[in-house]
């Protein structure tokens, strides 16, 4: 009976303190406070949050590091900051402890508090983000952590660290490649992770040479073929200077064969690009422009066919310009290089001597597209205007043809209808 009794004073107790603390007003108190930027008073009231509520929401420690991030930002003296800087550490490691699901890169968050705050700790941030990547890499997706990562992995390996090789620094890199990689292709419109794989490929020039490029991928291939991730990251290493190598046909043919996508189509033709195997190149292009979903991709590849594959096949590169404003509006070079087919075939698909200069006429107001497409090209398009204008149809030979208003059929293989102006 005394048992029983004891028990129940215990759950009478327990049931009281709770009660005293009520964790969801307190939540709201804290908040209303922040919002108010009344910093101190949040504070103190977040506090006991976190010491009393320690798992009853994840929201407490988001706010919980944007409340001391502010008190470090404006902190006295650089002891006060430091202490506060570590504070925030502790609270991370509190947050994956109640909620590791969701804070599986927290390793890299706690570095990169240390970074972003300026705090003189090289050793414990390398060791964080060695760690924290070698966890949970596929969970960052901040690029400054990523190039930070990896600049400070490159930094090891030339000041000697027997531990680091040049083998470890390329494994290393063909990871954050891969990472920025997905990265990238999930958030397009974003510039800062093409930024960083800018400066990671200026870390690693004299690492990344062909030779070691095409020994490490060679070495490494049977492990990884079936890993499209790695393979991709592979490619895009290659794909610069170095796509004239085996091992790239090796890849791409294998890329291509576990997924058929825009890049991996883009890679066999590139691969065959430099085979000189033209007709296989142009269907892999064509193939990787059908199925690009990014419009302005898509008008790329067309535009380089037309520009370059196709340049001589005259209505083909036609059809691939066409098909590349059609996919990016905005791109006026395309009108630029077809005024040029145009005028280069002035005098094969005139038949009369104003026919051929009517197809000048053609190819100036082809021109004058280019800046309504695309307005920093508007001096371009004017010198190429000027410079066709000498060999085109003059408002006096118009008249004289009794075509003022009337419009003109250039078959060939340009097959458009010219409308002169009406008389003024």
């Amino acid at each position: 009976m005394k048992a029983i009794i004891f028990i129940l004073s215990i759950l009478f107790i327990t049931n009281s303190n709770a009660q005293k603390f009520d964790c969801t007003s307190k939540t709201t108190e804290y908040q209303a406070f922040f919002k108010a930027n009344k910093i101190a008073e949040s504070y103190d009231v977040w506090n006991n949050v976190i010491k009393n509520c320690p798992k009853e929401n994840e929201v407490v420690y988001t706010d919980g590091i944007q409340i001391l991030q502010y008190k470090i930002d404006n902190a006295a003296s650089a002891e006060e900051k430091e202490k506060l800087v570590r504070d925030v550490l502790k609270l991370y490691d509190q947050y994956n402890k109640n909620f590791p699901l969701s804070t599986p890169d927290f390793e890299v968050n706690k570095a990169m508090t240390l970074v972003s705050n300026k705090i003189d700790a090289k050793e414990e941030i390398f060791n964080l983000l060695d760690n924290g990547f070698a966890k949970a890499s596929k969970n960052v997706t901040d690029a400054n952590a990523i190039y930070t990562y990896f600049s400070m992995y490159c930094e090891k390996f030339k000041s000697g660290d027997k531990k680091i090789t040049a083998n470890s620094v390329l494994d290393k890199y063909t990871m954050v490649n891969s990472l920025l990689n997905q990265l990238q292709a999930s958030k397009p419109e974003s510039k800062e992770y093409k930024t960083a794989q800018r400066a990671i490929d200026n870390l690693i020039k004299d690492v990344e040479t062909c030779e070691n490029l095409e020994a490490f991928y060679t070495k490494n291939y049977s492990e990884n073929q079936e890993n499209t991730d790695w393979i991709t990251s592979a490619l895009l290493s290659l794909s610069g200077k170095c796509s004239n190598k085996p091992i790239f046909n090796t890849l791409a043919e294998k890329l291509y064969s576990l997924k058929v996508t825009a890049q991996s189509a883009n890679f066999m033709a590139l691969g065959n690009l430099k085979q000189r195997k033209f007709p296989e190149a142009i269907k892999f292009y064509n193939e990787s422009a059908e199925l690009q979903t990014n419009p302005i991709e898509k008008a790329k590849i067309y535009y380089t066919l037309a520009s370059g594959l196709l340049a001589n096949d005259l209505p083909k590169s036609k059809e691939c310009l066409s098909k590349a404003v059609t996919a990016d509006p905005k791109m006026g070079k395309a009108y630029l290089f077809l005024a040029q087919l145009y005028a280069n075939s002035a005098n094969d698909c005139g038949k009369t001597d104003f026919e051929k200069k009517a197809v000048y006429y053609l190819a100036i107001q082809t021109a004058k597209k280019a800046p309504i497409a695309e307005p920093r090209l508007k001096p371009t398009s004017d010198k190429v205007a000027k410079d066709f204008e000498a060999k085109s149809v003059t408002a006096a030979e118009i008249s004289k043809a009794k075509m003022n208003g009337k419009s003109l059929t250039i078959g060939c293989w340009i097959n458009e209808t010219i409308t002169f102006p009406a008389k003024q």
